[in-house]
């Protein structure tokens, strides 16, 4: 018995008018568009949610160029299926569609250098993760990158309608109102998604497609998110934009939808992260706070777990904010960058060993704790950067008065005089 044809690739746009969606790139006019008609040989990276068109697009142009094309999937194939393919094809140009592209390793891409430069191999990748963290730059510069979208519900309910005329051969009176509707909203913009659904629910009844068996089908089903996508990357940057912009209902929201998809371990790592970056320095207190909320909930696990989330978001939020320590970092960075170029003073060399006074001058300054008030009035910093401060404040309660003492230190270890 022959294996019978997914709906989805039964449904697969063959030419670049059957395409839905995308129209900022694929419209008459529109950048990628021309590419593709004008037979612009140039190696591609399709970057977006799943089930937006990005493997339909690669067949489409090996049909427009007459090429042949070869797939090959970065999770699970390895060099010798490359090799074979340009075993196959040693004479002839041929169109190589990579899906999951971001998870090729840096031998496979440094492999495939020579044939995109004599243009053997022309290169479609498709991911759903940034290309930009996960290619090499010798390939990025070699491709041109093109961001999908997740595809509108309209567009969705199109195709599926095709696919009850087409392929089912449903009249009108059979497919329910409201009923692929339903199918393209739960798909949440991944039009495989959204067949697979149409094409389980056809299985149960091939009679009709109706609104209580779209709704038997998908209750209890999570077709909105999807943790190994970049939605959620998305959905994690907006929680923690959020904290950061003290929108304490927004933060909230976001955390209901990571929680409600069973990203509780994403929720606790940021937690357990950003209350050093977002508040720091002006007020401590609360950061701890946060952290333990973040531990005791890992602890707990859900459903219970949400309670003590639900306090450490609204305590970054409602929290005042510093940020210093990334405008600290980026000074450091700049002064860290040549260490080599700043010695630092003989006397904080390493002492634990024999003879280190008399080889390195290690161990020979003043103890700060023999010192008045257990501080030495001497130079720590290294050549060239005596006296610099790295550490400006920001504007809130916590830090002004940490910043008037850490100036009194700063005066009196570097020969101002010290007050209390």
């Amino acid at each position: 018995m022959p294996f019978k044809t997914p709906l989805a690739d039964q449904m697969r746009p063959k030419t670049l008018t059957e395409v839905v969606g995308q129209q900022d790139l694929l419209g008459e006019g529109m950048p990628l568009r021309r590419i593709i008609d004008q037979k612009v040989a140039i190696s591609l990276i399709l970057w977006g949610p799943p089930g937006t068109g990005k493997s339909s697009l690669a067949q489409i142009i090996a049909n427009k160029f007459d090429y042949p094309l070869a797939k090959f999937n970065a999770s699970i194939d390895n060099k010798a299926k490359l090799e074979q393919f340009i075993k196959t094809y040693p004479y002839q140009p041929f169109v190589l569609l990579i899906d999951e592209i971001h998870r090729m390793t840096k031998n496979l891409q440094d492999f495939l250098l020579p044939y995109l430069e004599n243009g053997h191999i022309l290169l479609v990748g498709a991911t759903t993760e940034n290309p930009i963290m996960s290619l090499v730059p010798a390939v990025r510069s070699r491709c041109q990158i093109f961001e999908f979208k997740a595809l509108e519900d309209a567009d969705i309910e199109l195709v599926l309608k095709r696919a009850t005329d087409k392929i089912f051969k449903l009249s009108s009176n059979q497919v329910e109102d409201k009923s692929l509707a339903m199918i393209a909203s739960a798909a949440d913009g991944d039009l495989r998604v959204a067949l697979n659904i149409l094409e389980t629910v056809h299985a149960i009844n091939p009679h009709e497609i109706s609104v209580n068996d779209v709704k038997s089908f998908i209750r209890g089903q999570h077709f909105s998110y999807d943790k190994k996508a970049t939605k959620h990357y998305d959905y994690l940057a907006a929680y923690s934009d959020s904290m950061a912009g003290s929108d304490t209902d927004a933060a909230l929201y976001y955390l209901a939808v990571l929680l409600k998809n069973g990203d509780l371990p994403s929720v606790v790592r940021r937690l357990r992260e950003i209350p050093y970056t977002y508040i720091g320095l002006a007020n401590p207190q609360q950061v701890t706070q946060i952290v333990v909320a973040a531990n005791q909930a890992e602890k707990i696990g859900m459903p219970k777990a949400k309670y003590p989330l639900m306090f450490a978001t609204m305590l970054m939020c409602i929290s005042p904010k510093s940020g210093v320590f990334d405008e600290i970092w980026e000074r450091l960075d700049h002064d860290t960058e040549h260490p080599s170029q700043h010695p630092m003073p003989r006397g904080l060399r390493d002492m634990h060993y024999r003879h280190s006074e008399e080889i390195t001058g290690g161990g020979l300054i003043d103890n700060p704790f023999t010192s008045p008030h257990q501080i030495a009035s001497q130079n720590y910093m290294p050549q060239g950067l005596t006296g610099k401060q790295y550490y400006f404040p920001k504007d809130n309660a916590n830090e002004r008065k940490l910043f008037e003492q850490y100036l009194k230190l700063h005066r009196y270890i570097y020969g101002e005089d010290y007050q209390k």
